[in-house]
């Protein structure tokens, strides 16, 4: 992390520590601070055992993660096996357009859901080798909703924008509870 950023961190109560260097959770007590901890990578099988020793969380936070996710129904059962119970997952992610009765948030006209859904299949493989992996077609809320162990899930779809691009990319963001 840039060192102003470590340091305005500290100021604020936080420590913040990559999945390498995460110290103990005695350790952590006796600095006062709140462990802000930043996994590198995907959370499918190749958690570091650092971050499981650790466990359970109170929050687990992933941005646009899931989109490159070789396997994102094991990064979803191991996000809900990282968290407490009552622990909160906050997500935003890349997805496939939502279908027609599901509307998007920033949408100030009338989208057809089922062109752009095409679109978004066609454009995949191409988007996949530019975007480092990115899967544009998955239906990242379905998935949320549908692994077991939350007490609730809720979501907004949205776009970032309304330029051409963002139709290509729609996104999902909401919280669900660990049961």
């Amino acid at each position: 992390m840039y060192e102003k950023l470590q340091q305005n961190a500290q100021q604020n109560g936080f420590v913040v520590q990559y999945d390498e260097t995460c110290l103990e959770r005695k350790e952590l007590a006796t600095t006062g601070l709140v462990p802000f901890t930043i996994v590198r990578g995907t959370l499918d099988n190749s958690i570091p055992q650092t971050v499981l020793d650790n466990a359970p969380y109170d929050t687990v936070i992933t941005s646009f993660s899931l989109c490159t996710a070789e396997d994102p129904a094991t990064s979803l059962k191991n996000i809900v096996r990282l968290l407490k119970p009552g622990g909160t997952y906050i997500f935003i992610e890349h997805i496939l357009h939502p279908p027609e009765d599901e509307p998007l948030l920033v949408d100030g006209k009338d989208v057809n859901a089922k062109f752009w859904r095409r679109m978004q299949k066609i454009a995949n493989p191409l988007w996949r080798i530019c975007g480092h992996g990115c899967e544009i077609i998955r239906e990242t809320a379905k998935a949320i909703d549908n692994t077991p162990g939350w007490e609730t899930v809720s979501y907004r779809y949205a776009r970032i924008s309304d330029n051409f691009l963002s139709y290509f990319v729609p996104m999902v963001f909401g919280k669900a509870i660990k049961r």
